[in-house]
């Protein structure tokens, strides 16, 4: 690992002392302008990012450790070969097969509106799925604030892992977020996703296996495949999103007690809302604006019961007469 670490006792840092955590910390910072260089490997102890990291194959944070990620830093992932010697598991399970920042321990990323944090491929023209995720791993109480994250297989997966993700900017992954919880991990997946633009990704949102988030005030537009797809999962509510100009806008597949209120879903290409093959429940969509009020129109983009007798109903009165002001990114 080709760093420079300054480990230092804080004793009064305003920063560390909101946060909680332990004040012996090791501040790792390029050299003389270079970037960071991170190789395969497991961070033990609690860490600070700043300026420039490359990441060159997977990185844990360990049980117990916080990783700090300061603002304005901007994190690259080299691309490795699939399930390569840089990985630190070779089962697939939980895992990607590119490089990964893998967090058992904890990640507080919070830029501000001026520094974004960027997690982003170090590749110079980069396709989706260059490195694998912010992977959550049986983790708790992490941040995720005012970050850009593109080019990634899944930008944002909890594995059994709780975190907010909050104003931050997605595009060019496979898929923004995704979620699902895991049998053998004690921590239950809880997302709140709040406040963020995804936009012109393979995949909006996607959550399944018993995970409910929180999912309120995003753009979720123009993404290829999907705004928000829920499979498996249980009581969710959808409110004040933007859902728009993706491929389906919702997509739901096994869901339990899943509600939308009070979302702008409209000009999706293939359905604003699509009950799949196994989505036997009824839906809840009330009190959400559809594009128009002409009742047939929104009947038109919605594929429930009415077009397969196999599949619940969706309900979609008392729909607003114009776009739900409160949506969306204020």
């Amino acid at each position: 690992m080709k760093r420079s670490a300054l480990c230092l006792v804080l004793k009064k840092n305003v920063v560390l002392s909101l946060l909680g955590i332990a004040l012996s910390v090791c501040l790792i910072s390029p050299v003389l302008g270079k970037p960071l260089i991170i190789e395969k490997g497991v961070i033990k102890h609690d860490s600070i990012w700043e300026k420039e990291v490359i990441i060159k194959g997977d990185v844990e944070i360990a049980k117990g450790a916080t990783l700090i990620v300061m603002p304005g830093t901007v994190i690259k992932f080299a691309k490795i070969e699939e399930n390569s010697p840089a990985k630190l598991y070779e089962s697939k399970d939980n895992h990607f097969p590119r490089a990964e920042l893998i967090i058992r321990g904890k990640i507080l990323a919070q830029g501000t509106k001026d520094k974004m944090i960027v997690f982003t491929s170090a590749k110079q023209s980069p396709s989706p799925a260059a490195w694998g995720a912010i992977n959550f791993l049986d983790t708790r109480d992490n941040i995720i604030e005012f970050c850009e994250i593109s080019y990634a297989h899944t930008g944002v997966h909890c594995h059994g892992g709780q975190v907010t993700v909050a104003n931050c900017y997605f595009h060019d992954n496979g898929v923004a977020i995704g979620q699902k919880n895991v049998k053998q991990f004690n921590t239950r997946c809880m997302a709140a996703i709040l406040y963020n633009r995804i936009t012109g990704n393979g995949g909006g949102i996607l959550f399944g296996n018993g995970t409910n988030p929180t999912i309120s005030h995003n753009q979720i537009s123009h993404n290829k495949l999907f705004g928000i797809f829920g499979k498996k999962g249980t009581s969710s509510h959808v409110r004040y999103n933007d859902i728009v100009h993706n491929g389906k806008g919702v997509a739901l597949y096994a869901m339990e007690g899943f509600r939308l209120s009070e979302n702008n879903i409209s000009d999706n290409e293939d359905y604003n809302i699509s009950l799949l093959e196994g989505q036997i429940s009824d839906v809840d969509a009330r009190r959400n604006w559809w594009g128009t009020t002409d009742e047939k129109k929104i009947r038109d983009l919605i594929w429930d019961k009415d077009e397969d007798e196999t599949l619940g109903k969706l309900d979609f009165s008392d729909f607003t007469d114009i776009p739900v002001k409160e949506a969306g990114i204020p």
